[in-house]
């Protein structure tokens, strides 16, 4: 199992000890194991010159998968100008990084889809929140909808591999999870020694993603993420949040302080106005009462 890389910035990355907490709850789990697709798809990424025409013939091998990506890229959600009605003319219109990032995003949620119980609650739960991260991805300049979109799914993963391992968890997560992150994190560590965040950029590693998406994984509830994040980590953080938001209005949670904070936090960050939040809060939770 692979992680990103250390930096000199050695207060971004997880403790050691905690890396190795989280590995040793990681290896008692049931761990999706990364489609072979997804590691040649970012291995080609890494290529000084990729070959956009190999990835795209790769993909098209997977039927059910070109069949889920096109229509992922041609729904609403992605507000594609054009119908994408190939796997070819998707890269070269969108790029092969973002065709990865759903590409990625499709694997990543066919295995995990079998789920019951408080997995399956968090699962669903994980899934709205990147529906709505990609929506409030076009408040942000520095990031795409797929971008919000991967990174609103793997931000989750580590309590969704913690349902299997905890009792109960589900019954905690739905407490905890939306107004007490830090709480749940606590109940995490007494259980098991780490936590989600912890366990999540663990396996950003071990699915080849982005440094800058492994480490805010790992800073997603940190309130003031740390100095020499760019702009890119930020923004990630400050859509999530709000896409969090999002779905704590939907459930009726409007006052508690937690989530006013983390509101103010990003959109200050994103220098979005109140006015047009209030539009777009209007508008995107009108759409997903409509679907």
């Amino acid at each position: 199992m692979t992680t990103p890389a250390a930096s000199n910035h050695s207060d971004h990355y997880p403790p050691r000890a905690d890396l190795e907490a989280a590995f040793q709850a990681v290896r008692r789990a049931k761990v999706p194991q990364v489609p072979d697709i997804v590691l040649s798809l970012r291995d080609e990424l890494r290529r000084p010159d990729p070959d956009l025409i190999q990835a795209a013939d790769l993909i098209a091998q997977d039927p059910a998968m070109t069949g889920q990506v096109l229509k992922t890229i041609n729904s609403p959600l992605f507000a594609s100008r054009t119908k994408i009605s190939s796997i070819r003319q998707a890269v070269t219109l969108l790029g092969l990084r973002r065709l990865t990032n759903l590409v990625t995003a499709e694997a990543f949620s066919r295995l995990v889809g079998e789920r019951e119980g408080g997995a399956r609650l968090i699962l669903d739960f994980i899934q709205e929140q990147a529906r709505m991260a990609a929506s409030v991805a076009a408040l942000a300049p520095e990031l795409t909808p797929d971008e919000a979109y991967l990174f609103g799914l793997m931000q989750g993963v580590g309590s969704l591999i913690f349902a299997d391992l905890i009792n109960d968890y589900g019954n905690e997560w739905t407490l905890q999870a939306l107004t007490a992150p830090q709480d749940l994190m606590d109940y995490e560590r007494r259980a098991l020694g780490t936590d989600h965040v912890t366990v999540g950029f663990l396996l950003a590693g071990t699915w080849r993603l982005p440094e800058p998406v492994a480490l805010a994984i790992y800073h997603q509830h940190t309130f003031e993420p740390p100095q020499g994040f760019d702009a890119h980590r930020r923004a990630l953080i400050a859509v999530a949040r709000l896409a969090r938001i999002l779905l704590a209005l939907r459930r009726g949670i409007e006052d508690n302080p937690v989530l006013l904070d983390q509101r103010d936090w990003g959109l200050n960050e994103l220098a979005v106005t109140p006015e047009t939040w209030e539009r777009c809060v209007a508008r995107l939770l009108t759409d997903e009462r409509g679907t």
